[in-house]
């Protein structure tokens, strides 16, 4: 059987939490593998490489209005001149010739020698000939070549994550594959002969499975590729053969319950028997105590405990955060915000609770939301994030601040 890593900032509790989260980020493999995707599937994708402008943005000077082309320093007020030509968006550009104006629709490159635009309300038409009322400086609602994009500019740096802002201008690039980063393939089980599928019907003691649908969720949001492995009974040959088959063709196999020393805890003894080692055994945090990370074969090992609660604060902690350093995007942000609650607590354990975030006079707050309990999830219908709680405080007191894990980017209320 592997031997647990040697612990460093370790206490009877476990792993200090900033201790646990390194190790874990020390698993992620150095470099993010790199695919090519259609731009109609890469909304969502983290970007593999800086991409620069491939073209000019408009890619010619055009008209930015139907009206007249002309050139400015041709004209004399109150001129008739004869129209002579037209030009519509997705044409060839013509020619203005001396002594005329140019009929040009919205989109249409700019007739040669022209270099302003009257707009068609500002001249008065009368058969092929308009009169000129006042005369426009030259750049007069015209689009010149490249003002918006210029070819060779920086356009995304990578690890942008893409959305349909960045493929509106991919496409205006004529962009038809991107480069990204592969989505991290996850497999994730549950285990525990108590779960049932959300629409199976429950005999006496049964509970539906809540973590696998919650994490799958989560984990499609924080841009992986989920694999759900049904149910694994509580048995050690049972969870020696998912682990198996979980690890195949994996970048992270993920665990909910079985993790900690109880009589039908067997993800561990499982792990060590298929060759797997662990790093993180134990994290001095509340709630999540029993959370392991380690190796199987190729992939990297997650195992969280059983409670939603717990299994959602090592999520949000520790999974995310991994998810995010294997992709090469930005890691989760860490919030600061005041504490709108007083709190005593007993040392020795970061502490995660859930709050909703709110501002305040140009100040971020965050309220508890719902009673403790890591069985519990109702409280997971207001709340916004997890408040992190130092280990060594005793007292947190009404205004203090406090980091927090908010759940989505937009999550102030």
């Amino acid at each position: 059987m592997n031997a647990i890593a040697p612990a460093f900032g370790c206490t009877a509790e476990g792993l200090h939490f900033d201790d646990a989260l390194e190790r874990v980020l020390g698993l992620a493999p150095a470099w993010p593998t790199v695919e090519d995707v259609a731009l109609d599937a890469c909304a969502g994708r983290i970007l593999a490489r800086d991409l620069l402008a491939r073209r000019d943005l408009p890619g010619f000077d055009q008209s930015a209005m139907d009206g007249y082309a002309v050139r400015a320093g041709d004209l004399t007020p109150g001129a008739w001149l004869g129209i002579t030509g037209r030009t519509a968006a997705g044409e060839a550009p013509g020619v203005l010739h001396p002594g005329g104006v140019y009929r040009i629709l919205t989109g249409a490159p700019l007739p040669q020698r022209a270099d302003a635009v009257i707009a068609q309300e500002n001249i008065e038409l009368c058969g092929d000939m308009v009169l000129l009322g006042q005369l426009p400086p030259p750049g007069t609602n015209v689009r010149r070549r490249g003002e918006d994009i210029s070819t060779g500019q920086l356009l995304m740096a990578a690890g942008t994550r893409l959305d349909w802002r960045q493929i509106a201008v991919l496409a205006a690039q004529g962009v038809g594959t991107v480069s990204v980063r592969r989505r991290p393939v996850v497999a994730l089980l549950s285990s525990g002969r108590e779960l049932r599928g959300p629409s199976e019907t429950l005999d006496p003691g049964q509970i539906h499975d809540s973590n696998l649908p919650m994490l799958t969720a989560l984990l499609h949001a924080s841009g992986a590729e989920v694999r759900p492995i049904p149910v694994v009974a509580d048995s050690a040959s049972a969870m020696r053969a998912a682990l198996r088959e979980a690890s195949v063709g994996a970048d992270l196999v993920l665990t909910t319950a079985g993790i900690s020393v109880g009589d039908e805890d067997h993800v561990r003894d499982a792990l060590h028997e298929l060759g797997g080692d662990l790093t993180v055994l134990k994290v001095a945090m509340k709630p999540g105590k029993p959370l392991a990370a380690g190796r199987l074969g190729d992939a990297v090992f997650i195992g969280l405990p059983g409670n939603p609660m717990a299994a959602l604060a090592g999520a949000i902690a520790f999974v995310r955060p991994l998810l995010a350093r294997m992709t090469g995007s930005a890691m989760p942000t860490r919030l600061q915000a005041h504490a709108g609650f007083d709190l005593e607590r007993k040392p020795g354990r970061t502490e995660f609770i859930a709050v909703r975030l709110y501002q305040r006079n140009g100040c971020l707050w965050a309220d508890r939301v719902g009673p403790d309990g890591s069985g519990r999830l109702a409280p997971l219908l207001q709340a916004t994030g997890l408040a992190l709680l130092a280990e060594d405080a005793t007292q947190i007191a009404h205004g203090t601040l406090l980091g927090v894990l908010p759940f989505n980017p937009g999550c102030l209320t």
